[in-house]
């Protein structure tokens, strides 16, 4: 598990150095129990206990940077620093191994449930993947091994029992709890696979500037659409934009400025459009609308509604914004006309708007329909 996080460490997954100190504190805390009878009781008992009760407290702040959450640092350091003193005077003050053990379990599972409850506190459940699913389940099974360790423990609180005793149950929990954490450290590697992976799929699919979608994944979504309006029939428009004079803004501003121009353009284009429908940054300043399912009509009016809430003319600059305007031309799909055809009149209506005056809508002339 070590390895493979020091390999998903070098593409910035978060909470994947708290994950490794994780297993680093395991790794040091096992040897220090394997020398009980041997080592000072010092080491073998209180510091490998601290160690290994380190190892889910660091799975859990990974869990909590991961999903973009603040790591309560101090009541979690006031929480271990609790159970090693209730766990010292257990074995200093009344020496009773059988009630560390049950506290170090209740230790533990609380931990786990913690775990679990970050993990399954989502806002939307229905995005959540696998991974943190699996992750979640893992936890939510430690918990309940903990807590019927700490029952079983706890009924013998006043019995002479070792951690060591050749039985069945002792064999069963060393087992269990020798897996739960690369088990669980696996589930972390999932999501930080998993987080890497979308990662790298929206920055192929979307324009680093805009955030908007990029010219491939356009031209992917509209082939899927366009083949969807050929089988079912329903209209398909497309609207392709660009802002006015853009050179003259990069020229008097600055590109810095001309870049958030283009930044505050998708914005409110997304403001305007709706969820179904695609805002595609095309190159330089030129971007382009899929509207499924919207007819000729009902596309001219959103194409209006898109000119004036993107016309920032109106007092010059204001809060920063550079003022600018766009023009657009409009399509709509005519039946067997393929993707490319619709866009290249789309193209030609925009064209037309700004050898018009610029700042306005003009809607491409129907094509003829193309013989099935």
């Amino acid at each position: 598990m070590l390895l493979v996080l020091r390999s998903l460490a070098r593409n910035g997954a978060p909470g994947v150095r708290a994950w490794s100190q994780a297993n680093w504190l395991a790794i040091v805390a096992l040897p220090l129990y394997a020398g009980r009878g041997t080592l000072p009781d010092l080491l073998s008992i209180e510091l490998a206990n601290l160690l290994f009760l380190g190892a889910p407290v660091m799975m859990y702040a990974g869990f909590l940077q991961h999903l973009g959450r603040p790591v309560p640092v101090r009541a979690l350091a006031a929480a271990v620093a609790g159970a090693t003193a209730l766990l010292a005077l257990f074995h200093y003050g009344v020496d009773a191994i059988a009630v560390r053990v049950a506290l170090s379990s209740f230790s533990h599972g609380a931990l786990y449930a913690a775990i679990a409850y970050a993990l399954l506190r989502q806002d939307r459940p229905a995005r959540m993947g696998y991974p943190q699913r699996f992750a979640a389940g893992v936890a939510l099974l430690l918990l309940a091994i903990h807590g019927l360790r700490t029952v079983i423990y706890g009924a013998h609180y006043d019995a002479r029992i070792t951690l060591f005793d050749p039985t069945v149950l002792n064999f069963v929990f060393f087992t269990l709890g020798t897996l739960a954490l690369p088990v669980l450290t696996l589930g972390a590697v999932m999501m930080a696979n998993d987080a890497i992976i979308r990662r790298t799929t929206w920055a192929a699919e979307h324009d680093h500037l805009t955030g908007a979608w990029s010219r491939r994944a356009f031209f992917s979504l509209g082939e899927r659409e366009h083949e969807r309006a050929q089988r079912s029939g329903n209209p398909l428009s497309v609207l392709v934009f660009d802002v006015d004079h853009f050179k003259a803004i990069n020229d008097t501003h600055g590109h810095a400025a001309g870049d958030q121009v283009l930044a505050d353009i998708v914005l409110r284009t997304e403001s305007v459009i709706r969820s179904v429908d695609v805002c595609a940054r095309l190159g330089g300043e030129e971007f382009a609308v899929l509207l499924p399912d919207t007819a000729p009509d009902t596309a001219q009016l959103v194409a209006e509604r898109l000119r004036a809430a993107l016309d920032q003319t109106a007092g010059g600059d204001r809060g920063g914004r550079v003022g600018c305007t766009v023009s657009i031309g409009l399509a709509a799909l005519a039946p067997g006309e393929s993707l490319a055809a619709v866009l290249k009149r789309a193209d030609a209506a925009l064209y037309q708007a700004k050898a018009g005056g610029r700042n306005r809508v003009c809607v491409a002339a129907p094509a003829a329909a193309v013989p099935a």
